[in-house]
């Protein structure tokens, strides 16, 4: 599993606001690089899935308190880098996985994480 993360700045890059604000261009560039590189991983049938989540604002926690779910508005962790996707792959090996991170952090210009799912 590859997950991209980003900060609170690229969310608004993303949206076109702020003082590091993509241009129309640019972001229209940024995710025609993205579902290129999601069409060709799944021409080789090596993603499985993957999608990008909504900005952080629409995240909610749920735990147990005592047996009760408790709603929270916001994600979980208190962190700067924020969970802004991810893809499953099956690929041959590991370092086959290390590769495509690569370029997913190339394609998203910012850091990915890489795991093994559990089988």
């Amino acid at each position: 599993m590859v997950m991209t993360y980003g900060g609170p700045s690229d969310w608004d890059a993303l949206t076109g606001s702020g003082p590091d604000a993509m241009t129309p261009e640019e972001i229209t560039a940024h995710f025609a690089a993205m579902q290129a590189l999601q069409r060709e991983l799944t021409a080789t049938g090596e993603l499985v899935s993957g999608f990008g989540l909504t900005e952080p604002a629409r995240a909610q926690t749920v735990e147990l308190r005592d047996g009760t779910p408790v709603v929270s508005d916001g994600p979980y962790a208190e962190t700067k880098e924020v969970l802004a996707g991810f893809a499953i792959f099956d690929v041959a090996d590991h370092e086959r996985a290390l590769e495509l991170a690569a370029r997913f952090a190339a394609a998203v210009a910012t850091r990915v994480e890489i795991r093994p799912v559990a089988e």
